[in-house]
């Protein structure tokens, strides 16, 4: 299955994303529910030899509880609704 590259003004409308299985699988700590997410850039993924959008992965609304940054591949079911804050 070949993935589609969003590009930088798509991936700035979307404000949650899911990890997908792939992602958990090798890094056992990330969230089974959706993270916020904030567009940060396209890189070049070396690994998948494709420039890709990388975004910054926070747990929830708060912006202290950064995960990390991850390529767009990491992610799935994007949606635009914001996270409700807690």
């Amino acid at each position: 299955m070949t993935m589609l590259i969003m590009s930088a003004d798509q991936a700035r409308s979307y404000r949650t994303a899911r990890f997908n299985s792939r992602a958990r699988a090798m890094q056992s700590c990330l969230p089974t529910v959706p993270v916020r997410i904030v567009f940060m850039n396209e890189q070049y993924n070396a690994f998948h030899q494709r420039n890709e959008c990388v975004f910054a992965c926070y747990a929830d609304a708060d912006d202290k509880s950064l995960i990390g940054t991850y390529f767009q591949h990491a992610l799935m079911n994007f949606s635009k609704l914001s996270i409700p804050s807690q």
